[in-house]
């Protein structure tokens, strides 16, 4: 009987789990259904987890690499045994969903293990749950791999605590797999299981795994994958130009970067993230947030500024160990007899507050709504690519399409004058275009493209509404 009432005390935080995943998968898969899900990254995934599941070669015909070579994500052969069931891009919407939402039940169960109450928990469940960066990556940046690691690195960071070694290993595996740069933040776990949580074994074993994994990934496998060079490296040009020139330089010359820490965009930044919750942190407690530093610091001396919101994906590997700061945060609060105004209730109010101000729900009004003049077209024109022939089309049309060996982009490839005879084995079964498809930032030269096609013999007109126009090869 005792048992039954313990789990039955437990049983909010799995509605709690369910219903968010609920909501996360909603809203990516509307966007998705409403044509506004990007070909790059979601249809380079769906494309590289179908190619596996279908035993093809898994090279991307946007990149035209391995699927290895994309950040050594091996988490997607996994997934691509979900396509082996039913190949649907909506397995990559339902696994990222409820990865992101699993992240609540280990915040939850280490709440509890340092004493909190379970009311206490609950709160800090949901506002986790709520925290803005987490709604709004899920809908905006389609799926990413590294969703994955966000419960993989709670899991770790609980199982470590409660030494429970075998856990411990197969959740650092996990996170490991997801993103060769979350390598670093495995380094950085180690750091605090090491001095701050004083557990040497675990510590070594972290920074171990987590070094050899970057080695092994960013210093051979990716750049060998890519033609020489690693995954994300542009975005850094301003400091180098290979991961090693990278370090070197913010060892031997630190005037680079420490001007970043201190613009206008990276103080908004740190505002942004800590907002959600800041009414319950406490400065004593600030050394939690330690394995979240690398990615922190990589977000800060990027030259690329969408690092730098909660919004994309770059904030994933950041913001759960924000929630742990919150929770050791309580617990200090508690034993210093201070702060007795923090119910669990206002941590509640305060994380709807946040959520109602920094989430991007309202995009489906203001931005995604731009192709409903267009909506039945679009949906007809798809319908009508009946196998699995090459395809040219457009970013927005492409995530629906993507289920081929062969798919390239318009603004990749407009500028071909497709009457040339040097480009007669350029061969595409399929042309489908969207003249009003926003990312192509090509009109003049996508309506032109429209004509060559129209006038090439080579080509039929199979059907033409509005702005779509759906080619064929004779």
């Amino acid at each position: 009987m005792k048992i039954e009432n313990k789990l039955i005390k437990h049983i909010p935080i799995a509605w709690m789990i369910g219903i968010s995943a609920l909501v996360l998968f909603s809203a990516s898969s509307l966007r998705h259904f409403m044509f506004q899900s990007t070909a790059l990254d979601l249809a380079v995934f769906d494309q590289w987890v179908y190619l596996v599941s279908q035993n093809l070669p898994p090279i991307s015909s946007f990149f035209g690499f391995h699927i290895v070579g994309d950040h050594a994500a091996f988490i997607l052969y996994f997934i691509a045994l979900l396509y082996k069931i039913y190949p649907d891009i909506h397995w990559l919407f339902a696994v990222q969903a409820i990865a992101l939402a699993l992240g609540a039940l280990p915040i939850y169960l280490l709440s509890l293990k340092i004493g909190l109450s379970i009311a206490y928990a609950r709160a800090i469940a949901i506002s986790y749950l709520l925290y803005p960066a987490l709604f709004n990556i899920n809908l905006y940046t389609d799926f990413r791999p590294e969703a994955i690691a966000v419960p993989s690195l709670l899991w770790a960071m609980s199982a470590g605590i409660s030494s429970k070694t075998s856990q411990l290993i197969l959740a650092v595996a996990l996170a490991l797999m997801c993103k060769d740069t979350l390598s670093l933040t495995v380094i950085a776990l180690g750091l605090w299981f090491w001095f701050i949580q004083k557990q040497r074994d675990y510590g070594i074993g972290c920074m171990v795994a987590g070094a050899v994994w970057y080695l092994l990934t960013i210093g051979y496998l990716v750049p060998m994958l890519r033609g020489g060079q690693a995954g994300g490296v542009v975005f850094f040009n301003s400091l180098g130009h290979s991961p090693s020139e990278i370090i070197l330089n913010i060892f031997t010359n630190p005037s680079l970067i420490i001007n970043k820490f201190f613009l206008p965009d990276t103080l908004f930044y740190y505002f942004l993230l800590v907002l959600p919750v800041i009414l319950g942190l406490h400065w004593r407690q600030v050394m939690m947030i330690v394995p979240a530093l690398p990615m922190l610091l990589l977000n800060i001396i990027s030259d690329y500024s969408a690092q730098r919101d909660l919004i994309h994906h770059y904030s994933l590997p950041i913001f759960p160990f924000i929630i742990v700061w919150l929770l050791y945060s309580i617990r200090q609060y508690q034993n210093e007899q201070k702060r007795r105004w923090l119910k669990p209730s206002v941590l509640m109010i305060w994380a709807i507050a946040s959520f109602l101000v920094l989430g991007k729900y309202d995009f489906f009004v203001t931005r995604y709504l731009t192709n409903l003049p267009n909506f039945h077209s679009l949906q007809t024109a798809v319908s009508l690519v009946k196998t699995q022939g090459s395809l040219l089309t457009t970013p927005k049309i492409a995530p629906h399409l993507s289920h081929r060996p062969i798919i390239k982009l318009t603004d990749k490839l407009s500028n071909i004058n497709w009457e040339s005879s040097q480009n007669k084995s350029i061969y595409f079964e399929y042309v489908l275009l969207y003249l009003m498809d926003i990312n192509t930032k090509n009109s003049p030269e996508l309506t032109n493209l429209v004509n060559q096609f129209i006038n090439n013999p080579e080509f039929k007109l199979e059907y033409h509404n509005k702005d779509v126009y759906l080619f064929t090869k004779n």
